[in-house]
């Protein structure tokens, strides 16, 4: 993989400094070795995160390291505070965001995990939302369903087979 700035109308400066972190990125990824392997799962998933961490004693340093997150794992969730005011009109006075992580993965009613600023969390879309959910979808998402039903055939047939077999008073399957 490789990056092109032919076109790009900057300084040739910017563009070896675009280049170089370019690279810095590669290496945090380790993309030599896992690059398919991170295409493959944003390309099923829909959704790859990132927690991008620091080194408290040298912050300009820059990124020291890279960590996968689980998608399941990982939600963001946007609070936001209102005040009435005189009249009796909610008024926003504050938004809070941040993602919240739970080892044991998330659903709509979990409220515990630790909470990771959205600074330190890099999230890459598929670009893909169900239009009903508001969920993000990977680009295999419509062939779940056809898998599903080519598994649920396949069990169905084996199942068939052995009941209509000559020898049938041999099995006892429960359907």
């Amino acid at each position: 993989i490789e990056i092109k700035l032919d076109n790009l109308k900057l300084s040739d400066a910017i563009k070896t400094k675009i280049t170089e972190e370019f690279e810095e990125v590669l290496r945090l990824l380790d993309f030599e070795e896992f690059g398919p392997d991170i295409f493959r799962q944003w390309y099923i998933d829909g959704r790859v995160y990132y927690q991008a961490l620091i080194d408290p004693t040298n912050i300009k340093n820059g990124i020291a390291e890279l960590r996968k997150i689980d998608p399941r794992k990982i939600r963001k969730i946007k609070n936001v505070q209102k005040q009435r005011n005189d009249k009796g009109i909610d008024v926003v006075i504050g938004i809070e965001e941040y993602y919240l992580y739970n080892d044991k993965g998330i659903s709509e009613q979990t409220t515990q995990g630790i909470k990771l600023t959205t600074d330190s969390v890099i999230y890459c879309p598929s670009g893909l939302i169900d239009p009903n959910s508001g969920m993000t979808l990977g680009h295999l998402h419509k062939a779940v369903k056809p898998t599903n039903q080519l598994k649920m055939i396949e069990d169905a047939i084996v199942i068939y087979r052995i009941s209509r077999a000559p020898e049938r008073r041999i099995f006892y399957i429960d359907v």
